[in-house]
């Protein structure tokens, strides 16, 4: 009889530890892949975004309900697990270094080059009947804008002061790593979660609200840094993913039948319409299913996809690019397809598409160009440097 070893109920996973992480390579590509549907998803929503489609889907807007709760929560608890494991052949300096290096120049280029766009084409653009070199020039003096692109700021942010930290922790309680993983035992791995998840959402969401704004973005960096300290601390913690293995499905189970609330109160009931005494049931609900969705896919990441897979590690090499292109790609795409009145629910499907291929090409093109782009300036620099030749003295002129 053949065992599906994931389907086992009694049966341990190996928790893996050292190495690379397979599943945490998973999990990255599952979660900026489903970044692409969900913006995808923005303009055919009923929510108000840079391009809306004339027929607004509240079906479609289920996307942006099954999705953003835990996306962004498990990308910067996986960006902790990540930057943990890199101090096993590292100093923290050159941790801090290299993490600088491959957060601050995408995110710097992609506010300069890549988000303009999406406003220059967006039914907000701040300055209409401009050209392109006119409006940029104003939109650069007006204010840069973030974007989707606020992810890496906060993720430098967070690594930064976690460099600080770090070297504190070590010296001063050595223990909480541990001391940490063994809170999260039974229960507790869903209820102290949850219940910080629900206080921050019930209690601070309607104070700040998420402004992607770094200075007054309190209620998202109580829940992105904390996430991210999380996910550092418990890298190393072999008691945590036993734990997370074994309440899988349990924390699947919850989080299904948390979404299935979610689903039916937005499909059933318009945002402006829901009435006061629902609001903070909902956002209990939203923050159970936050976490249970996270677990979840940690703990059956760890055991489906647990050895190397070829497309997803094609994938992983190229997900930064990914990431910082693909809203604008979107809008550009979604913008002309407006201009031919075609954007209604029929071409969610072909721009979500078109999005991907559009990533696709950019990143093998950014690949291509790292590669050869060095050797043909070395060769060009060479021909540009002839040599010299003195002639000896007293030789003759021709």
């Amino acid at each position: 009889m053949i065992v599906l070893p994931w389907l086992g109920q009694n049966i341990m996973t190996d928790i893996k530890l050292s190495g690379r992480r397979h599943d945490l390579d998973a999990l990255r590509v599952l979660c900026f892949g489903t970044l692409i549907i969900y913006h995808t998803s923005l303009a055919y929503g009923t929510r108000t975004w840079l391009l809306n489609a004339s027929d607004g889907s509240r079906l479609i807007d289920l996307i942006a309900a099954g999705s953003h709760p835990w996306r962004m929560s498990l990308l910067f608890f996986i960006s902790g697990l990540v930057t943990q494991s890199l101090l096993r052949n590292r100093s923290i300096s050159e941790v801090r270094t290299a993490r600088t290096r491959q957060l601050l120049l995408p995110f710097v280029l992609g506010v300069l080059l890549i988000v303009p766009p999406q406003f220059y084409l967006s039914q907000h653009n701040p300055f209409p009947g401009l050209s392109y070199w006119e409006f940029w020039k104003a939109y650069i003096v007006s204010g840069l804008r973030f974007e989707h692109l606020w992810f890496l700021a906060y993720l430098w942010i967070y690594m930064f002061l976690w460099s600080l930290l770090w070297p504190c922790i070590q010296r001063l309680c050595p223990n909480l790593p541990s001391a940490f993983a063994n809170q999260l035992r039974g229960a507790k791995l869903l209820l102290i979660p949850i219940i910080f998840l629900s206080v921050l959402r019930v209690w601070l969401y309607p104070i700040f609200g998420e402004t992607l704004v770094i200075s007054t973005d309190v209620y998202a960096h109580l829940v992105y840094f904390p996430m991210f300290l999380a996910g550092s601390l418990l890298m190393n913690e072999p008691s945590f993913w036993r734990e997370v293995d074994r309440q899988r499905w349990v924390s699947g189970g919850l989080a299904i039948l948390s979404f299935l609330i979610i689903a039916t109160v937005v499909l059933a009931v318009p945002q402006d319409y829901r009435p006061d005494s629902l609001v903070i049931p909902m956002r209990i609900v939203r923050s159970i299913f936050q976490w249970c969705a996270i677990l979840a896919l940690l703990g059956f990441a760890a055991r489906i996809a647990n050895r190397p897979n070829p497309v997803i590690a094609f994938l992983n090499r190229s997900m930064m690019t990914y990431y910082v292109v693909h809203q604008t790609i979107i809008i550009i795409v979604a913008y002309y397809i407006a201009k031919l009145g075609m954007l209604n629910i029929s071409s969610f499907i072909p721009v979500m598409l078109i999005t991907a291929i559009g990533c696709g090409v950019i990143g093998e093109a950014q690949k291509l160009a790292m590669r050869y782009l060095p050797v043909v300036i070395s060769r060009l620099v060479a021909l540009v440097r002839v040599p010299t030749k003195l002639s000896p003295p007293g030789a003759a002129l021709d």
